[in-house]
């Protein structure tokens, strides 16, 4: 018997039909909300829907009562056509979430409700609470209340890799794992930047020699733990002065320094944009602050290694990212240039 590669479209286009929605949801509440009655379907707000109908994100609204009280609440769902990826796997997503939630997690993370296989539906209960990054493109907060929340993250990234799951079922982020990523970065630069294409083979070709050439720094299992591996303030709520954190459909067991790489990478990035007259004098105390808070200590020759290592990979994949969304051919050449000049300046530096 041949397993399902993938969901149908016509299957997955029944998740923002309404009737076919108010059916699922009023057979499956109750389990969803203990002693909830009298459900009523208020409707579906669509989030996403990538090319060709591959993955649809969506908010669904539902009143009922609970108790005494008449609540709305509102259940987020992520559905992908693939069954069988690294990335945005629903089914991964909502184990991890499970593990969180329910392992000290549960003031911080989503509520898991199901996974529904027929759909490749994960479903969980929204949160209260607005992203960093959006307070600042509403220009609600400057850059610096921002910055603040920054011993909060490291502290909770500390929680994140100090807990200790075993479950064969998440990511293993290996090195098989980081060629097929490598290989997917290549193949969007190749199908929509072409130009882009020699230098970012020759980035990856010269991280994989660095790979090689200190291969046993990234197979100590003692520095593998659960990474969110999508760190960036997008992915920070904060609700009445308490951080909260979403999106965990990256998630996998990888080298705690990737985490690291990227909340330096996309703290960087956030200077750049919102800060650019203040980046020179910021960033480097900045990137002082994140690597004092989590370790403890400078950095030691190894550590900066892997650091740099996961620096560099985390630019390549944003950068491959990067060019996908964006249309204009002279935005791309920019963005090719910017990334060429981080790359190059990290490839020096590493020893």
């Amino acid at each position: 018997m041949i397993k399902r590669k993938k969901i149908s479209l016509k299957k997955l286009k029944e998740l923002i039909d309404p009737v076919l929605m108010e059916k699922f949801f009023k057979k499956r509440y109750k389990r969803y909300y203990q002693g909830a009655e009298n459900c009523h379907f208020l409707g579906i707000k669509r989030i996403k829907r990538f090319i060709g109908g591959k993955f649809i994100s969506a908010s669904y609204f539902l009143k009922m009562k609970i108790g005494d009280q008449e609540k709305i609440k509102i259940i987020n769902g992520r559905a992908r056509q693939r069954l069988l990826t690294d990335e945005n796997n629903p089914c991964r997503h909502f184990l991890v979430l499970s593990h969180l939630y329910f392992g000290g997690f549960e003031n911080e993370v989503p509520r898991p409700l199901d996974y529904i296989p027929s759909y490749n539906l994960l479903l969980y209960e929204n949160i209260e609470g607005e992203a960093l990054q959006h307070k600042l493109i509403k220009n609600e907060v400057e850059v610096d209340v921002v910055l603040n929340f920054i011993p909060q993250i490291i502290s909770w990234l500390k929680k994140l890799h100090q807990l200790r799951i075993k479950d064969k079922r998440l990511l293993l982020r290996d090195r098989k794992a980081e060629v097929r990523e490598s290989r997917h970065a290549l193949f969007l630069m190749r199908k929509y930047y072409p130009k882009g294409l020699v230098f970012l083979r020759k980035t990856i070709n010269k991280i994989d020699s660095l790979w090689r050439k200190k291969k046993n720094l990234f197979l100590k299992k003692e520095n593998y733990s659960l990474c969110h591996y999508d760190v960036h303030f997008g992915n920070f709520l904060e609700d009445k002065q308490k951080l909260e954190v979403i999106d965990f459909s990256d998630a996998c067991f990888y080298d705690y320094f990737a985490d690291l790489a990227c909340f330096l990478i996309q703290a960087e990035s956030m200077l750049e944009y919102y800060a650019p007259s203040k980046v020179k004098i910021i960033l480097p105390k900045i990137k002082k602050q994140i690597i004092d808070l989590y370790l403890g200590h400078q950095l030691t020759g190894e550590e900066s290694f892997r650091l740099k290592y996961f620096e560099i990979r985390r630019l390549v994949l944003i950068l491959a990212n990067l060019i996908f969304v964006e249309g204009d051919e002279k935005n791309k050449k920019k963005m090719l240039d910017d990334f060429k000049k981080r790359i190059d300046s990290r490839l020096k530096k590493i020893k």
